[in-house]
């Protein structure tokens, strides 16, 4: 689907007020064990990767299927797994950055907040893309499953895939992911220094 889905810009449009409820959230909260010792540490190194995986991920999909979702079925690379994998590496992304908070509440309410709104979605495509490519759709989803990946199954494309103006959009929508990392430390750093009130301490 492309951008100019109606869709996909109420995904958007979603996906920036929950950010935006998210940062409000986080400017009055602080992990209840404070941001230094083992456990915050444990949760901030575990976010990182998770978050090096989500974003390595999706830029990993978008050499598949930038920009062709609507033309074609595509079963090769991680879409030899799973249906959805750029969907499974943005969960990946949001587990990582709740990690990053310190805050393991945050991190389940974001999890959960994802899966619930994101199947809905999920189940939105398939129908769209089954009438859209008919028997070859059905076909592959008898084949793969929907969310969690089958790596026996992994084959590779034989020739380029995804559209390199889409890839690169998805390197400039997925740095926004790592572009919370400095603004966490910056909240922080505000609380810190009792620039900012902390009215909730979460685990």
């Amino acid at each position: 689907m492309s951008g100019g889905d109606p869709r996909v810009k109420t995904r958007i449009r979603t996906t920036q007020a929950v950010a935006a409820l998210l940062l409000l959230g986080l400017l009055v909260a602080a992990p209840v064990w404070g941001r230094h010792g083992p456990v915050p540490e444990i949760l901030r190194w575990t976010g990182y990767l998770g978050l090096i995986v989500g974003v390595m991920g999706r830029v990993w999909c978008s050499a598949y299927i930038g920009g062709r979702k609507s033309q074609l079925v595509i079963d090769v690379g991680p879409y030899s797994m799973t249906r959805n994998p750029l969907y499974v590496f943005s969960f990946i992304g949001v587990v990582g950055l709740g990690l990053v908070s310190g805050m393991l509440s945050l991190t389940l309410v974001l999890a959960v907040a994802f899966a619930l709104y994101y199947r809905g979605v999920v189940l939105g495509e398939e129908v769209f893309l089954t009438e859209r490519h008919g028997e070859a759709f059905s076909d592959y989803m008898r084949r793969v499953p929907r969310w969690f990946p089958s790596f026996a199954a992994y084959r590779e494309a034989t020739e380029p895939m995804g559209l390199p103006r889409n890839v690169l959009i998805t390197i400039v929508e997925t740095s926004n992911f790592l572009l919370a990392l400095p603004l966490f430390a910056l909240i922080a750093w505000l609380q810190h220094s009792g620039a900012l009130p902390v009215l909730l301490r979460l685990p």
